[in-house]
């Protein structure tokens, strides 16, 4: 399992959000995200669109990227550059 955390630069969009998940489709591997938005915690799915989509990710959101599987580690990089492209 990999994980990385990092801040949202901007308020990410709902295509921002579906873009992430379309793309994190690719890998094999479980692509989740878990953050906290106003003192409740969320677990993400990243492969789901409708989980993207319902809950919105913030500018200053600190989120924490999760890998695991076969391609975790091209996921992991692949992913996180994506949310870093939306700066």
């Amino acid at each position: 399992m990999r994980v990385h955390e990092f801040i949202i630069g901007r308020d990410l969009q709902r295509s921002d959000l579906s873009e992430i998940s379309a793309k994190s489709s690719h890998f094999i591997s479980d692509i989740t995200i878990d953050f906290e938005l106003e003192h409740k915690s969320f677990h993400v799915d990243v492969k789901s669109l409708l989980g993207m989509l319902l809950v919105p990710i913030k500018a200053g959101t600190s989120i924490r990227l999760l890998t695991r599987g076969k391609d975790e580690e091209e996921a992991m990089h692949f992913i996180f550059a994506l949310f870093e492209s939306y700066r």
